[in-house]
């Protein structure tokens, strides 16, 4: 017996002290992950270096970043709600710029992600609501990974302007005395909203718990994340089933709260913790639950009781967000197939469609996971910029809501009340400012701008549209739309815009005439064409 307890005891302690060995950096991203996303750049591996191109590109990514903030007060809505856009972006700054720092060593980025930090540390008070835990944990998640990479990656022994001990004071104390009391209320609080919520706090805590090497905060967050009271605990809100608690709701929602929780579980992977395992691989159940839905197939429903009792009246699935997929795939994809070799085969056709991922939606998810999280084969880079997409056989990458057709003469004939296609497309404007669109077989009835393309089928996208009468016609079934000069509905010049957009074909309501279109393709000039 006595020999048992000193075994148990000596056991106690090696477990005491793992417990604190904390792998930094260590959030979203170790110093492995980020010698694997560096290598995947200097190759050019595709899907990789295409969601590069789109983080370099964005404004929020550069050196020269102009801060908005910092704000004494941060919000979401209410008194301080005007703080929102600009503190999110700020704090995407922050990150996006960490993430350039240790892609490419220019240490003009670390030095804008360091003036950010230090900015915010040392001028933020207080979080205010009414959704502060929201602007708590998904903005504050952004941050707290920007000041862990450059806390291990820039420090003062090697870099003039790197990070300092004072550095680790400030940011510790803006953590624990701004953002902790905002999460804490929130776990103690009786259950009052849906999932996302609680995965919002849950993943910032963690993410928070790394940050000050706090075991007992992990804990809490490890806890929370199985067994929370909360709609946010995985299996309060993903079914045996793969049902989301927020599936009647809309999508937009489901792919955050999920987003969330695949984020927590790569987290804890880092720290040497399976959560992906949790529950029978729950996450990568609902992953494809949300992913067959949104392709287009029926999967079931049933209506359920939440946590809180309060949104139990959805009694069918929300059609609401469906077909537009936000960049939450790849994260969860990669390990479940190429750490796990397990199969997702409708994960798999959602990121044929949506490869490369692009950005997060504001900071609810990091976004970029086609880099950040990229765990396969090495594959060419396979973009040039240029459109040239052969409908006449299939239409693979494209989507729609519903699409009925058959074949005529060898060709697909596509027939529905409403007739949308859209697919995202990697498009250099500069060589080819014009875009011609073989229609051979056109419904009398049916929208005239048909063409357009947008940055994000999401929530408030910014989007162009052209008119079928401004079209160039070659020959009966040619429209050929000069785009260069359009502007958006933002008052955006087109040759402005990213490289990445959505290509969208809208016909509208044909009454169930038969369209065949055969064939889009960017040109340089009418001459170009055949």
């Amino acid at each position: 017996m006595k020999k048992f307890l000193i075994i148990l005891y000596l056991f106690c302690n090696v477990m005491h002290m793992n417990a604190h060995q904390f792998v930094h950096p260590g959030i979203l991203h170790t110093a492995e992950d980020l010698a694997r996303i560096q290598q995947l750049v200097h190759q050019e591996i595709w899907p990789s270096i295409d969601s590069y191109e789109i983080l370099k590109a964005d404004h929020k990514s550069h050196a020269d970043y102009q801060m908005q903030g910092p704000f004494e007060n941060i919000a979401r809505a209410g008194k301080f709600g005007f703080t929102k856009t600009p503190c999110e972006e700020d704090f995407n700054a922050a990150y996006y710029n960490a993430l350039m720092w240790n892609i490419t060593k220019k240490e003009e980025h670390a030095r804008k992600t360091m003036e950010i930090i230090r900015a915010y540390a040392k001028t933020t008070q207080k979080i205010y609501g009414p959704d502060d835990p929201l602007c708590a944990g998904l903005q504050g998640f952004i941050f707290v990974n920007a000041a862990e990479l450059m806390r291990y990656t820039y420090s003062s022994d090697k870099f003039s302007d790197g990070w300092q001990d004072a550095d680790t004071r400030q940011v510790e104390k803006l953590l624990r005395q701004v953002f902790y009391p905002v999460l804490d209320t929130f776990v103690h609080s009786r259950p009052y909203a849906n999932g996302n919520w609680g995965q919002s706090v849950y993943k910032m805590l963690m993410g928070m718990a790394v940050f000050l090497d706090d075991e007992a905060m992990f804990q809490q967050a490890l806890d929370l994340f199985d067994h929370g009271n909360d709609n946010g605990a995985l299996p309060n809100y993903i079914a045996e089933s793969g049902q989301l608690q927020e599936s009647g709701r809309d999508q937009a929602h489901t792919m955050l709260g999920i987003g969330c929780l695949s984020e927590m579980a790569e987290v804890a992977w880092k720290q040497g913790i399976d959560l992906y395992a949790s529950y029978d691989n729950r996450i990568m159940k609902g992953m494809e639950y949300l992913s067959k839905y949104n392709l287009g197939y029926d999967v079931p429903f049933k209506t359920w009781t939440d946590k809180t009792g309060k949104y139990n009246n959805w009694t069918t699935l929300g059609e609401s967000g469906r077909g537009e997929f936000r960049s939450v795939f790849e994260l969860a994809y990669n390990h479940y197939v190429y750490r796990r070799h397990f199969q997702m085969p409708y994960t798999e056709q959602v990121l044929g469609l949506i490869r490369p991922e692009w950005q997060g939606f504001t900071c609810d998810n990091p976004g970029f996971g086609s880099l950040l999280f990229y765990l396969g084969k090495s594959s060419p880079k396979i973009a040039d910029g240029k459109i040239d997409e052969d409908l006449r056989q299939a239409w693979k990458g494209w989507q729609s809501p519903s699409v009925g057709w058959r074949v005529k003469g060898g060709i697909l004939k596509l027939s529905q009340p409403s007739l949308c296609l859209y697919k995202r497309v990697i498009y250099a404007l500069g060589n080819d400012p014009l875009i011609a669109v073989k229609v051979s077989s056109m419904p009398k009835k049916h929208n005239s701008n048909w063409f357009r393309m947008s940055y994000s089928v999401n929530s408030a996208p910014e989007y162009w549209t052209w008119n079928e009468r401004d079209a160039k016609r070659v020959g009966k079934d040619i429209y050929v739309f000069d785009v260069q000069n359009t502007r958006s509905n933002n008052s955006t010049l087109f040759s402005k815009r990213k490289q990445q957009v959505i290509l969208i074909l809208d016909f509208g309501d044909t009454f169930n005439e038969g369209i065949i279109v055969d064939w889009v393709k960017s040109i340089s000039s009418i001459d170009d064409l055949d």
